[in-house]
């Protein structure tokens, strides 16, 4: 074989270096379209499990807030000094009520809920306090409580308000037609009609307004 055939067969059995380089860039190309997609999916992955774990969050919670404050009984009790104490009270920020345990938790009786906003450091927790409900003249000093549950972290805003009559008795009959009207503050012996709360949780938007109607009304 003549000299310029042999340098012509060892051309086309390998490659240039041209043509290394432009293959090692189009691999390099491909690697980092492949490398962003993958961590593009990634975060959209993490975002979905983000907005799917608030949600059940607050799925849960509302679920709770309107099973169980809708359950409330209107029974009331006296204070230390013989005063009467309604069994609801409420004002923006708190709301005090008499109910059961709920059907989770076996165990019988009634008991008083308060549902307040708690410092915790920095932030601000929705919490519910749980005490035995204690009436009559035996009632000399405040029940301890049996528990304070959180039931929300990290709340930037929470808002409390209740329906009903505009009048000054504030005597709610849900068969009368009476003009209504939201407050709020709930300090009456008479039952609201509705209670709408609102909570706004921290570097989230508000959740959607929960209404609350007590089926202890309702049945009536």
């Amino acid at each position: 074989m003549n000299a310029p055939h042999r340098c012509a067969a060892e051309r086309s059995a390998g490659f240039t270096l041209l043509e290394v380089l432009i293959g090692t860039t189009l691999l390099a190309i491909m690697m980092l379209l492949l490398t962003s997609s993958l961590r593009i999916g990634a975060e959209s992955w993490d975002a979905g499990e983000d907005r799917m774990a608030r949600a059940s969050r607050m799925f849960i919670v509302a679920n709770f807030l309107r099973s169980h404050i809708a359950s409330l009984l209107p029974v009331g009790g006296t204070v230390r000094n013989g005063q009467p104490q309604p069994a609801f009270q409420g004002d923006s920020g708190e709301l005090a009520y008499v109910a059961p345990l709920p059907e989770q938790v076996e165990a019988g009786g009634l008991y008083r809920f308060r549902l307040y906003l708690a410092e915790e450091g920095e932030h601000r927790d929705l919490r519910v306090n749980i005490s035995p409900y204690v009436t009559g003249p035996q009632q000399n000093e405040p029940p301890t409580a049996l528990d304070d549950l959180p039931l929300l972290e990290n709340i930037k805003g929470l808002r409390l308000s209740y329906l009903g009559p505009s009048g000054p008795a504030r005597h709610y009959n849900p068969i009368q037609q009476q003009p209504m009207q939201w407050t709020d503050e709930w300090h009456n012996n008479q039952l609201p009609a509705l209670i709408r709360i609102d909570i706004e949780p921290e570097g989230e938007s508000p959740w959607p307004s929960l209404y609350i109607a007590i089926r202890t009304l309702m049945l009536r």
